[in-house]
Parts: C-alpha cells; structure tokens; sequence
C-alpha cells in the first residue's frame, strides 16, 4: 500500500502541476496574437494587415519531486527509506506544490492599421494547484510514530481548479515615437466563462500523538466549494467574470526592448450547480501508534471517514481569482532585422516573472530567466532558454519555428525539457504549439 500511495503521488506531482508560463512563445513568436496574450504590447503584424492564430499549450511542474525518484521507482518498483529521507529534507517546510494545466487558444485574430492593431480571440483554459507541507508528506510515508509526544502542524493545505473560457478584445498602439524608439501601450479586456471550480481555501490539520500510543488527538479545519464538476459539461457555464491583461513596450533604441506586462487581473464568481462540503473540530482515536499511516490493515478506516465526512450543503457563491502576476522581458537585438517579421537576426531576452497570489495557473515563486534565438535566413527561428523558480526549481527549453513566405508560421517551443536531459534536476515539463496565417 506504501509503495501503491507514493506511485501515485509521485506520478500526480511529476505529471501534474507547478505552472510553466509558456514564455517560449514569447521568443519566437514575438508579434503575434499568441505572444500577445502574454505580452500585450508587442502585438504588431509588421507589413501584414491580417492574422489567423492558435496555440495549444500543457505544462505539468512541482516544485518537491524530482523525475529521478519517479524513474526509479518505475524501474525498481521501490524506493530505500534513504531515498524518501532525502527527498523530505529538501522540501520545503510548508511551500510545495504541485500543480498541471492546459491552454487552448481556440481563435485569435488580429488586424493592423498603420501602428494600430486590433485582436479577438477565445481561450479555453484548465489549470490544477495542490499546496501541501513536508510534515504532511511525511506522515504519509511513514505514520505517526516519529512524531510521538509532538504536536504537530501538518497545515496549511489548499487544492484549487479551475476549468474557464475567455472571450478577449485586445489592442496595442504606439503612444510616443515608434517601434524603433518609443512607447507603445497593449490592453486585453476579458469576459470569462465559468465552466467549473473546485476552491479549497487553505486549510488547518494538526496532530498529537501520545508519547506511549494511547492515543491521537487530532484537529482540523476545511472547507471545500465545488461548481460545474459533478455533471461536466463544457459547453454549459456555472460562473462569470471579468478580468484585464495591460502591457507596455519601451523601445529604448533598436537594439533593446523592455516589456511590463501584467497578466490575468480579475475574478470568477460561482454562482450555479454550487456545492459545499465544510467541517472543523477536534477527535481522539485511541489505542495504537501507526507506524504506516495507510498501510495498517488494524486501523478502522470507517471510523477515521466518519470523523471527518463533513457537512454538504447546496446553493450560494464563491469567488476564484485568476493567477495575477507581473511579467518583465528585456530584449537585446543584434544583427540584420527582418523588417516583415521585426525579428532580428540574433535575439538576447530576459525574463523576470512575479505572482501575486497562489491560484491555479501561477505561484508567488518568482521566476527568473534567460534565452537566445537566432533568426535563420529569416525563414528558421530556433533557440533554448534556462530558468530557475517558478513551479519547478530548474528549467531548461528549446523551441523552433518555420516562416513560410512571410505568411505561414508554425512552431514547437518548450520552457521545460529538463526531465529528458538530468533526471535528478527534472520537476516537470511542458509543450507549446503555434500556428499562424498572415496577410
């Protein structure tokens, strides 16, 4: 059961959660509608006058495990008790997470007037967030025993998901000088469709184990909402909202951009197919010190249900902001420019990432990075970036695009490749597809 229950979260965490930021779409997509939802302010179609777009983006991440366990494990079908002490000592007391999504651009499109450019485009996003603390983990693995006589904290845990559909109108102008040198300011306005919500507000759970086993006190607290999920239907919604995406461009001459984005502003409000499961107290089992937690076949799991099977209700709202945060990109160009595209032939960026709160899709982990592209005959953009924070503690990508005749173009990119490269550095991985028809 031990090796059954660590599987699963070992697969869950390697395949599932931490967000990535799809940042390279930012690189080797620079002026389109895709990078534009990241980058409002950098929407500009050069000497094209209309674009068709989409993109498919997934990302899975943690922040605790590495891909290294998970292989080990599959190839072993078990893990050493050194191998679960050092992964618990590199935790983080109370800052893990885990978290999975995916984004789905099902229309972008845009048109450009002179330095004005108008865009359109409806999003389908999917985004999981489990926080978790190391004393929780490892009571999990090794049960209650090695906390005799302490009173333990194994909070503060949350789990949040949200499934949305984005209707965005967006534009971006030049305010002062132009794209060689000036300001040029970029707005996305969102009208949001909720389909479903699941919102664990952070909860308490604490534990004391009585130093000859007698007894286990245990006190907690939750409270769980849930909208749309029960009967999933994604062509039906459960909730509204409004939310806002600003970016300025500041062209400090044509070798160096600086890009201030802030992404994601606003609210969902749940208010239909509501439910609401909500228990607080405290509880003493009695008789024994559990030294596998959920492999010892004397506990009476029936008891342990009852003891926190909380009270369901029906109707009323709930709220799930979306995952706020301040992106800044620096952009070094050196080399011939494509004067179509506004790509130059050898591209430096810099990108610093900062959310403002813990909700599915970003983390208050800052993330740090850096990245090259070069501009191949004006036809191949390829290159690779490197990156620390964010949902993961290492990154390394790499991504490719083709331009056809100035009017087709595809791409494959990656902020996350790591796991394929050193497994012991790998916390999770993602994939970005592009595509776009300009004229």
């Amino acid at each position: 059961m031990r090796n059954l229950l660590l599987s699963l979260f070992l697969i869950t965490s390697y395949l599932g959660l931490q967000a990535q930021y799809n940042v390279s779409v930012t690189y080797c997509n620079h002026n389109d509608v895709n990078a534009s939802r990241y980058e409002p302010s950098e929407l500009h179609l050069g000497k094209k006058h209309f674009q068709l777009s989409g993109n498919y983006y997934f990302w899975a991440g943690n922040n605790a495990f590495h891909y290294g366990l998970f292989d080990k494990l599959q190839n072993e079908k078990e893990l050493t008790n050194a191998d679960i002490d050092n992964l618990l000592s590199a935790m983080h007391p109370t800052k893990n997470t885990l978290g999975l999504g995916q984004d789905y651009q099902i229309l972008g499109l845009a048109l450009q007037i002179k330095s004005l450019a108008i865009a359109f485009s409806v999003v389908d996003k999917f985004a999981f967030d489990f926080n978790y603390t190391r004393n929780f983990l490892s009571l999990l693995w090794k049960g209650n025993k090695q906390f005799a006589g302490q009173n333990i904290d194994l909070g503060p845990l949350s789990m949040n998901a949200q499934y949305t559909r984005e209707f965005v109108g967006g534009t971006a102008f030049n305010i002062a000088g132009d794209m060689e040198k000036g300001i040029r300011l970029g707005i996305r306005a969102k009208y949001i469709q909720g389909i479903g919500a699941l919102s664990m507000p952070t909860s308490q759970l604490k534990m004391y184990t009585d130093p000859d086993g007698r007894y286990i006190d245990v006190g907690f607290s939750y409270r769980l909402n849930i909208s749309g999920l029960k009967e999933f239907n994604p062509l039906k919604f459960n909730g509204t909202g409004y939310g806002a995406d600003i970016g300025a461009t500041f062209n400090f001459s044509s070798k160096f951009t600086l890009d201030a984005s802030l992404l994601d502003i606003g609210t969902v409000n749940y208010t239909q197919n509501l439910k609401s499961y909500a228990k607080q107290g405290t509880y003493r089992y009695e008789g024994m010190v559990i030294k596998n937690f959920f492999g010892n076949p004397e506990i009476n799991s029936d008891t342990l249900a009852a003891v926190f099977e909380p009270v369901e209700t029906e109707g009323g709202s709930f709220s799930v902001a979306l995952p706020t945060r301040l992106m800044l990109q620096g952009e070094l160009k050196l080399g011939k420019k494509d004067e179509e595209s506004l790509q130059s032939k050898h591209a430096f960026f810099f990108t610093y990432i900062q959310g403002f709160n813990q909700k599915p899709g970003g983390t208050k982990r800052p993330y740090l990075g850096v990245a090259y592209n070069f501009d191949l005959y004006e036809w191949v953009d390829i290159g690779a970036s490197a990156a620390l924070g964010g949902y993961n503690k290492y990154a390394f990508g790499a991504f490719f695009s083709l331009n056809l005749f100035h009017r087709l173009k595809m791409g494959i990119g990656s902020d996350n490749l790591m796991p394929l490269i050193i497994k012991k550095f790998g916390t999770g991985i993602d994939i970005s597809l592009n595509g776009s028809i300009s004229f």
